[in-house]
């Protein structure tokens, strides 16, 4: 059984030229077979992720592969920018950034926040669209 803790792989970061630090614990970096990664941002008041966008073959992206990006905020609120566009976030709201999407977020509160960011190479929703059939029981299927 694998089991991490708060904490066993955190680090203290500024992303894409955005202000103050960033809390961010990478939850099974080095082990995991997922074809998605998981981390959680702490960040606090006037800390933000700069806009950047992850899309293969663009001068301006900031990772070499292409990848979508989804963003849970778990405390506090967050705003999350695309170029001219923001939006506020909640606890329990979240936004999705396909692949080169320019997108960043910040702590615009004064009060600390924290979200999960869920990552991959876009590769499809392996589960159907319908909320009937993604949440079947039959055991026929």
């Amino acid at each position: 059984m694998r089991v991490q803790r708060l904490g066993d792989n955190a680090h203290e970061v500024a992303l894409y030229e955005g202000p103050g630090r960033i809390d961010l614990e990478w939850y099974f970096q080095q082990t995991t077979a997922l074809p998605s990664s998981v981390m959680r941002y702490r960040l606090e008041p006037g800390a933000a992720e700069g806009e950047h966008l992850h899309l293969e073959g663009d001068d301006a992206s900031c990772s070499p592969n292409s990848s979508d990006e989804l963003y849970v905020v778990t405390a506090g609120e967050l705003v999350v920018t695309s170029g001219e566009h923001r939006r506020l976030l909640r606890s329990g709201d979240a936004f999705y950034a396909p692949a080169g999407l320019v997108h960043g977020v910040r702590n615009e509160s004064d009060a600390v926040a924290e979200m999960i960011l869920v990552f991959g190479t876009p590769t499809g929703n392996p589960f159907p669209q319908s909320g009937e059939e993604a949440f079947s029981t039959d055991t026929d299927r």
